[in-house]
């Protein structure tokens, strides 16, 4: 099994994010359009990948401009597979788990994809 860890700056697709009351409203009415095309909003933030799972938390600024956003967390065990998805600039890490599909996007998208499918490879064979 390999030793995983990486953390990287991202956005993550969050389905359920809201625009704060701080935000102007033709930002909102912007957002919703994004919102309901792509299934919900970019989050900026950072992605965390160790043997325990993947974890996201959102930085600062989208934490004042969203209500109600969560860290993510996704144990290593309910991982199912990872791949790489095409995304203008940076390319988007889609990872299948028990609960859905969580998708973010980082430079190096491909590596991170890779590195994460050879450790689920190696956890599920325990």
């Amino acid at each position: 099994m390999t030793d995983l860890h990486i953390r990287k700056l991202c956005n993550a697709l969050i389905p359920n994010a809201t625009p704060s009351c701080l935000v102007p409203g033709v930002a909102v009415d912007a957002a919703r359009r994004v919102s309901s095309k792509a299934g919900g909003l970019w989050v900026g933030g950072r992605v965390e990948i160790t043997p325990d799972g993947l974890s996201f938390a959102a930085n600062g600024l989208n934490k004042a401009f969203h209500t109600g956003l969560q860290p993510v967390h996704i144990p290593m065990a309910a991982i199912r597979k990872t791949w790489r998805e095409f995304g203008w600039v940076t390319g988007i890490v889609a990872v299948e788990h028990d609960e859905g599909t969580f998708r973010f996007r980082c430079f190096g998208a491909g590596k991170v994809a890779a590195a994460l499918e050879k450790h689920i490879a190696g956890w599920q064979e325990r």
